[in-house]
């Protein structure tokens, strides 16, 4: 057996090659035992040892520590936090990841519909693949590679529609592209478009997507963009609350005592989306997520960037 007699420089070796990193030792692994023993001696009460260690084996002290971020001041507990306060906060947080990921949804198929109907209508079938569209090239390159890959795991996962249309014609319509397109190839391909996109003696391409959802473009394009971030998020299970977004929405004239990095102003874009397209499932949204609040009445709402009167301003008819 031969040996690679070559050396491997590890992390710390490259670091110290580099001069610029001073690594720490990394602490050794706890047991879920001693997670909440160290719990306990930064001040968190525990009625329940059996029950801590379960929730713990379920969803990971790593995870639950973003929960407890605003229990904590100077490496300790406030005095009077307890396990449970720590996980009604994270049910809400469950609990807003799912309502948010429903209503998403179907905005997503919608931008889906409507892009690729103008497309292909007002440009041709494989119009998404052609540079003469797009304002950034160098964007739109990046756009089609991100979407060769997702074609080609449709076609490992034998996907029906991308089977037929690559056997039949070795490429793929807009209106089949754009059911294997992330929601951020999607979103992006909107935001890029140009004016060269466009019906004859008509609107443009992003002028008719946008007046699909009764909105300017340049809101639309802020919104879908803003909205994949979110989808993100949620698909991926991670933390809501508070979380400071490193996505912002460009909000409307009358919504921008709302803006800022917190979940409130998704809901508000949210709510604008709604009341133009699907007006009649607000109601019943917002009753959802009135109902998911209630459940938790000590989990405070400032952290998601609620203001007081979050009730009044999401179900306020406009």
């Amino acid at each position: 057996m031969s040996v690679n007699s070559t050396p491997h420089a590890s992390v710390h070796d490259t670091a110290n090659q580099a001069g610029s990193f001073s690594f720490s030792q990394v602490k050794p692994a706890l047991s879920f035992e001693q997670q909440v023993e160290l719990m306990r001696s930064r001040g968190l009460a525990v009625d329940d040892v059996d029950e801590a260690i379960r929730w713990l084996s379920e969803t990971n002290y790593y995870r639950i520590r973003g929960y407890w971020l605003t229990f904590e001041r100077d490496g300790r507990f406030i005095q009077g936090t307890t396990l449970d306060d720590i996980r009604d906060t994270y049910r809400l947080d469950a609990g807003l990841r799912l309502w948010l990921w429903s209503a998403i949804g179907p905005i997503e198929i919608k931008a889906r519909t409507s892009l690729a109907y103008h497309m292909g209508t007002a440009c041709g079938p494989l119009s998404y693949t052609d540079h003469e569209y797009f304002s950034d090239r160098r964007a739109h390159d990046k756009s089609m590679q991100n979407f060769r890959m997702e074609r080609e795991r449709a076609m490992r996962s034998k996907v029906p529609c991308v089977i037929h249309n690559m056997r039949k014609y070795g490429c793929l319509p807009i209106w089949a592209a754009v059911e294997i397109m992330s929601m951020g190839t999607m979103s992006r391909l909107y935001g890029n478009l140009a004016d060269s996109a466009e019906y004859p003696d008509g609107p443009t391409v992003k002028e008719a997507v946008a007046k699909d959802f009764a909105i300017k473009p340049m809101y639309l394009k802020s919104w879908l963009q803003h909205l994949t971030y979110i989808r993100n998020l949620c698909g991926h299970h991670s933390r809501i609350y508070n979380r400071t977004m490193t996505s912002r929405a460009r909000m409307l004239r009358a919504d921008t005592r709302h803006a800022g990095l917190k979940a409130f102003p998704t809901i508000i874009v949210l709510k604008r989306i709604y009341e133009r397209v699907w007006p009649e499932k607000w109601p019943q949204m917002t009753a959802t997520l009135d109902t998911l609040i209630r459940k938790y009445p000590g989990v405070d709402l400032v952290p998601l960037g609620f203001p007081e009167d979050w009730q009044q301003i999401i179900m306020e008819q406009t």
